[in-house]
């Protein structure tokens, strides 16, 4: 059966009757039984225990006997699994968010593709599971066991590890931007000064996410789909992300305001941060593009600041001989006016110099950006991004 139809079958009457069955029963005794005959089952053989598509959202099922269950594609979002036995459980494409499974004994499960963010697995056995392509954004993994586990292409970003059992553990490509380790990370000796001086101006929590753009290229063109995740961890892991935004964009470095300009985007802005946001494009940076959408993306009065900027005296050219006059900034601005206003699609004929940039930009964003936080945007046509 495909996961669609695995997931309707708990809708209908009979899924109904037996879901409230298993509730009840909080999937501990001879739970397996009430499964027997229900569409879907036949296919697992001797194994019944097909729970693949259910959806367990806030249930309370401490103690459950999940052993060797079968819950490809099942949601437990915020369930109790609190000393649950998933042993050699099936996982992948699950979605566990917000599931507060402490002390759970998940050991050899295999759940690729599966999300854990915002889980609670404190003291939790994941011992020689597969998590391949596993999400444990900001999940709480302190006193974990991860032995000989496979963590390839995981995303462990803003996780705390403190005191997590790693031991052969494969993390192949694995994102740890921002995870919390005790004792604390220490950085390369040639990256000493950085984070010192980072600390000192007031954005530490963008220190790693700086460090794993490498120079920024990535973050440029967007061509490493990384780069934004890095600045994403950023983003997650500050207390005050307007104050550190605001002190990133007091660097003299255009390749910080291109960081601020990403922290914006994932995150959004105070009135504080987006005028030193437009402080910035008003003394001209190489970044303009970049911070041209970002105030397009994020600030809701957009349309009047760059009226108000057209009406304005032309700006006087930079002070630095052989870098570009204002009008390239004027020129992305009229472009982001147009989207704002007027356009219906994203044009992609006719454009030169820093408005090409900053399109592309754009366009990457659409790509790459979490839907969530898409939809916080100021509306902007993307259909040519599609």
């Amino acid at each position: 059966m495909r996961a669609d139809a695995l997931a309707a079958r708990w809708n209908t009457p009979d899924g109904q009757r037996r879901r409230e069955q298993l509730i009840a029963m909080g999937l501990r005794g001879p739970w397996r039984e009430v499964l027997v005959g229900f569409p879907g089952t036949e296919a697992l053989g001797g194994n019944l225990g097909g729970l693949r598509g259910i959806d367990l959202t806030q249930q309370e099922l401490s103690g459950a006997d999940l052993v060797r269950a079968r819950l490809e594609g099942a949601v437990l979002e915020d369930c109790g699994l609190q000393d649950a036995r998933l042993e050699l459980a099936t996982l992948s494409g699950a979605s566990l968010r917000h599931a507060r499974m402490e002390r759970a004994n998940l050991t050899a499960c295999v759940a690729l593709g599966a999300s854990w963010d915002d889980a609670f697995l404190e003291g939790a056995v994941l011992t020689a599971s597969n998590l391949t392509r596993s999400s444990f954004r900001r999940a709480q993994l302190r006193d974990a066991r991860f032995d000989k586990a496979t963590l390839q292409l995981a995303d462990l970003r803003n996780a705390d590890l403190r005191d997590t059992s790693l031991y052969f553990c494969d993390l192949e490509d694995a994102l740890l931007t921002c995870a919390r380790w005790e004792p604390e990370r220490v950085y390369p000796y040639s990256a000493r000064d950085f984070v010192r001086e980072a600390r000192r101006a007031g954005y530490p929590s963008f220190i790693e996410p700086i460090l794993m753009l490498q120079g920024g290229a990535g973050l440029l063109r967007l061509t490493n789909r990384r780069a934004l995740l890095h600045i994403e961890a950023g983003v997650d892991a500050s207390s005050d992300l307007d104050a550190e935004v605001s002190s990133i964009l007091k660097e003299r470095n255009w390749r910080m305001h291109m960081v601020a300009a990403a922290a914006v985007v994932l995150g959004g802005a105070n009135e504080h941060t987006l005028a030193a946001l437009w402080d910035v494009l008003d003394r001209w940076s190489w970044a303009h593009p970049q911070l041209t959408v970002a105030l397009l993306l994020r600030d809701p009065d957009f349309e009047e600041r760059v009226r108000a900027r057209m009406h304005a005296a032309s700006p006087t050219r930079p002070e630095k001989a052989g870098t570009p006059d204002m009008s390239e900034v004027r020129a992305c601005l009229v472009w982001g006016l147009h989207l704002r206003t007027t356009a219906t699609h994203l044009p992609t004929l006719g454009l030169r110099g820093s408005v090409e940039h900053a399109h592309r930009w754009l366009v990457r964003l659409h790509e790459q950006v979490d839907p969530r936080i898409q939809a916080q945007w100021h509306s902007t046509p993307h259909s040519a991004a599609e």
